[in-house]
């Protein structure tokens, strides 16, 4: 009988040794697993922390050639005509600036903080000055057979433009009552002038602004709009961007003269700078 005791209590204590070890063993698995679960939720953590940073280096890189570090310009011409994406390809390519002619009335004004400046100062911030120039030549007080007569569309010529963003004295033409068959012939004997100095020139074709209830003047301009898809010409049809021509509010963009105000140079500005320059 005391043999059988002994016997028992030895295998007793062995069952406790190994049930300890077992325990001992999970223990250390637990806390092992708990240690890896930790450092995975830490890592996550520091991705999700990165990550808005990570993203923005992304975005500007995007905008970069990954080749050359370059901007890549075609970011930013996408809302242009075909053949214009490809002169600012070539520029940025042969290092050679594009030559953009600013053309029209007193409503395109060479004054500081008009429309022209306001769109200049946006092209030299997205292509820089290696890849656009560009020059404002306002005429005040004429109308297009005046400037036709006085030929100072040849001014236009001597710089030998790639683009010419044309305004062709719509406003002046109303108030001189200057009949629209003479309207799209001035404007054809300019166009078919610059391409004589230039014949790959590109010409965007725009109305002066809008005036607060022009009786005729609305109508002109849509006839405008034709002979320009009759002709092939790009239009620019900027005064979406304005208030209705019946609507009061036009009187907030407008001087006593009919001229954009402040306002409206930004207004009209904002429009070419987003034609120009894609988001």
């Amino acid at each position: 009988m005391k043999k059988w005791f002994s016997i028992f209590i030895i295998l007793v204590c062995i069952g406790s040794i190994v049930a300890g070890n077992f325990h001992w063993k999970q223990k250390l698995a637990a806390k092992a697993e708990a240690a890896k679960e930790h450092k995975e939720a830490v890592m996550a953590k520091e991705q999700v922390e990165e990550k808005p940073e990570e993203t923005a280096q992304t975005e500007q890189n995007d905008a970069k050639d990954t080749k050359t570090g370059e901007t890549d310009i075609t970011n930013y011409t996408k809302n242009l005509p075909k053949e214009i994406q490809d002169m600012f390809i070539e520029a940025q390519s042969a290092e050679k600036p594009l030559q953009l002619v600013i053309f029209g009335s007193d409503s395109t004004s060479q004054e500081k903080g008009a429309w022209p400046d306001l769109l200049t100062q946006q092209l030299t911030a997205a292509y820089g000055e290696n890849i656009i120039n560009t020059t404002t030549i306002s005429l005040s007080d004429k109308t297009s057979l005046d400037v036709i007569r006085s030929k100072e569309y040849e001014k236009v010529s001597e710089l030998k433009p790639d683009i010419v963003l044309f305004e062709p004295f719509t406003l002046k033409d109303n108030t001189g009552k200057i009949a629209m068959k003479n309207r799209f012939d001035s404007i054809s004997k300019m166009v078919d002038a610059w391409k004589a100095s230039n014949e790959g020139v590109s010409v965007l074709l725009q109305p002066a602004n809008p005036v607060h209830k022009g009786i005729n003047y609305p109508n002109q301009v849509e006839e405008i709009k034709e002979f320009a898809e009759e002709e092939n010409i790009t239009y620019l049809n900027h005064w979406e961007a304005w208030p209705e021509t019946e609507d009061s509010k036009m009187l907030e963009y407008i001087t006593e003269d009919s001229l954009p105000n402040d306002k409206g140079h930004q207004l009209w500005a904002q429009y070419l700078v987003d034609y120009f320059i894609s988001n």
